[in-house]
């Protein structure tokens, strides 16, 4: 989990240089495209491509590509184009809230005082990370509401992400979940290279240094980052594994240092240092609340061996 949300604080800077020289939805088609693309080679390379999954599974995972890759990216750079970045992170890091109060409402998941304790001091955390840690004080006087509803919604649609596809990770293998998942979701892009002229033009004419930050905003950001997200998921409840997302904004301070030349403060430290306590904290619950309804266990539940077939 920590590996997975250091790549995706770093995937701001790759972002913003992306976004220096292409405008946001080209952005979006180059990380849909190549999310897609790699992820698809890794099912060939590494795996058996196509898993024999039941029906009701894959409408599932469908419907949480689309609410957690489609739906989500969609609602974040609607959301930037009208809010200030902190405050846009702000909202965005909401997520582990969302995340408790839907895993309690559709698995049952308890919320005991110790992991609603380890939440609240990740956010707490999170806080000082956001106003104190890059040395600018954040006025959150100046966002829209247009904006601030937009950008809401892609926490609370990771929220039904990570809920959702916790059973699936259960009965089948993490990189076909996330891989398919990750697909699904990334189509959804496509289009825009037809509805939006010379998109492929501009992508092609990017220095090298573009294609770099490219290739980490997909391979990495999108492939790496979500099959490891997919695999603490498999034995961390949803509320757990939400609270890392507080380190996000860490991580990407310290990427903005190595890579943009932005010094971080102590504040950062300090600010990085009660969000691993509270993530310590919340993860420290006892085997029995770890997932609603069911007992310790004393390894990692065994997943069935996939059945090669013609997929979903």
């Amino acid at each position: 989990m920590l590996a997975a949300v250091a790549i995706w604080g770093a995937n701001f800077a790759a972002i913003k240089f992306l976004l220096g020289k292409l405008d946001a939805f080209d952005v979006m088609f180059v990380r849909g495209a190549g999310g897609a693309f790699f992820f698809a080679l890794a099912l060939l390379v590494f795996g058996r491509p196509l898993v024999t999954m039941r029906r009701p599974d894959a409408l599932r995972l469908l419907g949480i590509g689309v609410i957690g890759i489609t739906i989500m990216n969609a609602a974040m750079i609607a959301g930037q184009n009208q809010l200030p970045a902190a405050l846009a992170s702000l909202i965005v890091t909401s997520n582990p809230i969302h995340t408790a109060v839907i895993s309690r409402v559709l698995t049952g998941e308890p919320l005991g005082r110790r992991k609603l304790g380890g939440i609240a001091l990740a956010f707490l955390g999170f806080l000082v990370v956001l106003f104190w840690g890059s040395g600018d004080r954040v006025d959150l006087g100046t966002g829209r509401l247009q904006g601030v509803l937009l950008m809401a919604l892609a926490p609370f649609c990771w929220a039904f992400y990570s809920v959702l596809s916790k059973p699936l990770l259960v009965r089948y293998p993490a990189s076909h979940v996330t891989g398919y998942g990750v697909i699904a979701g990334t189509v959804g892009f496509l289009p825009l290279a037809v509805i939006r002229p010379g998109t492929v033009g501009r992508i092609a004419d990017l220095p090298p240094g573009g294609w770099l930050a490219a290739l980490f905003a997909t391979a990495l950001s999108f492939v790496v980052a979500y099959l490891l997200w997919g695999q603490g998921l498999r034995v961390l409840s949803p509320s757990q594994t939400a609270v890392y997302a507080y380190l996000v904004p860490v991580f990407g301070l310290l990427a903005a240092w190595l890579v943009l030349g932005e010094r971080p403060t102590a504040f950062l430290v300090l600010g990085g240092a009660i969000i691993l306590g509270g993530v310590a904290l919340t993860n420290s619950a006892p085997p029995a609340l770890a997932s609603a309804g069911s007992k310790p266990a004393p390894g990692p539940v065994p997943v069935p061996r996939p059945v090669a077939g013609r997929g979903s």
